[in-house]
Order: C-alpha cells, then structure tokens, then sequence
C-alpha cells in the first residue's frame, strides 16, 4: 500500500470512528405514519452521524425498487424490519407481506408465513397479483403506487433458509426480474456483508437493488447503506426497538 493510500484508508477509519461515536446513542423510533416520504417514494430507516434521516427508495420513476438486507446475528437487521413493515402498514400506498421463519409481523403485515409451504403459498400469490397487473391493458403507463394499486412489498427474511426449496426461488426470481413494473418490491434478508446478489438470486433486477448492511453487533442498529453495490456507503443507526 502506498503511503498517499495508506493516509487514506488511515482518514476513512478515523472518520468512522467518529460517526461511530456519534450515533452511540439509539434514538425512539417517529410515528410510523411520518416515515415514508410519498413525493420521494422513500422511507426513512434511521438517522446519519450529523442527525439527519437516512432513506431507502421503495420506488421510484422507472417502477418497484429491490432491497438487499445483508446482516450479522444480532446487528439488528430485525429491527430494521420491522420498522420498514410498520411504515408501509401505516401508509395507504404501501402494503407489506412478509415470510419468516423467526416472525412474520402479524397485525402489521397483509400477508404472512413462518413455515416453508405456507411461503410457497404467499409468493405463488404474489406472483398470480403480478401477473393480473403486467396483463392489465390500462396499466400500460410506468408503474406508481395509488390506494387501490399499492407497492407490494415481499419480505423474505433469512434467505439461506427459503432458499433451499427450488419453487420459493423461482418465484422470487420472477418477482425479482418483473416486479418493478408491476409495483412488487422484492426485499431479501441474507446473512453475511459481501456486496453480493444473494444466491441464487442473481437476476439484474436484484444485483442492482438497493444495499443495507447491519455489521455491528456491539452496537445493534448501526449499518450502511448504497444506492447500488458499486456507490459509496453511508454509516447510519436505525431507531430503538418498537414495545
């Protein structure tokens, strides 16, 4: 390593530390209903090192956007979740489904499962939903979310897991590969921190979906986000558990 690089490297961990410091303290969670932001199409996950929010996209002018949660255990990648879900269960624009092994958010989430065939049931709907919408002749125009044609978001938490059934990921793939236009967010939960298209999800769709990595598990909550795997990160820390 050179010395200008290694000067470099030795400022990007100084100000990580910094930020690190910075968001030592986890702040309450704003009401669920302020969270997503309609103008934008995004939602709000946390806060930065110099307190303002950070934001993923649910959508945006091309349709539907993918999120790629990438996590170590107890880094609070749950957490962040459930903040997601109670957002779009708040918002009239949005619906969320999850399918989880370890919860499943029910009384927030439209359509839920923990078992392995009870996901396979929840996505075969989902892609029948998708389907109805891509064959629709009066949605011919770039998708936008209304309260009667709502981003559907499918959360899919501990992919490693419903991923060893061939059906489940051949369903999220076409989810993954035609959901933008159609209004289906695809939202997978992997375990580990490579910047990597969780397999065998490896459809263009899902490798440039929006990343958030929970890394620290002495600080739960705190992780970063990028537009796309090849953008800078951003450190952020998302907000205390929900009672």
């Amino acid at each position: 390593m050179t010395s200008a690089a290694a000067l470099a490297r030795y400022a990007d961990l100084t100000r990580q530390h910094e930020e690190t410091a910075q968001l030592a303290d986890l702040a309450p969670r704003p009401p669920a209903d302020q969270l997503i932001d309609t103008a934008t199409g995004t939602v709000a996950i946390g806060r930065y090192a110099d307190g303002t929010v950070a934001r993923v996209p649910l959508w945006n002018s091309n349709g539907a956007v993918h999120l790629h949660i990438s996590a170590r255990a107890g880094a609070g990648s749950s957490t962040l979740i459930d903040h997601l879900v109670a957002a779009e269960h708040a918002c009239p624009l949005t619906e969320p489904w999850v399918a989880d092994p370890y919860g499943a958010r029910p009384g927030l989430a439209a359509r839920t499962a923990t078992a392995k065939a009870d996901t396979i049931t929840l996505l075969r709907e989902a892609v029948g939903l998708l389907r109805g919408r891509l064959g629709d002749p009066s949605d011919s125009t770039a998708y936008s979310p209304t309260p009667d044609r709502p981003l559907i978001t499918i959360t899919l938490g501990d992919w490693p897991h419903l991923s060893t059934n061939e059906e489940t990921v051949g369903l999220a793939e076409e989810i993954a590969r035609t959901g933008r236009l159609a209004g289906f967010s695809l939202r997978i939960e992997t375990w580990g921190v490579v910047f990597q298209p969780p397999l065998p999800l490896t459809t263009t769709a899902l490798r440039h979906a929006h990343q958030v990595t929970m890394t620290a598990r002495l600080t739960p909550g705190l992780g970063t986000h990028a537009p796309h795997p090849a953008a800078p990160a951003r450190l952020f820390r998302t907000w205390t558990p929900e009672q």
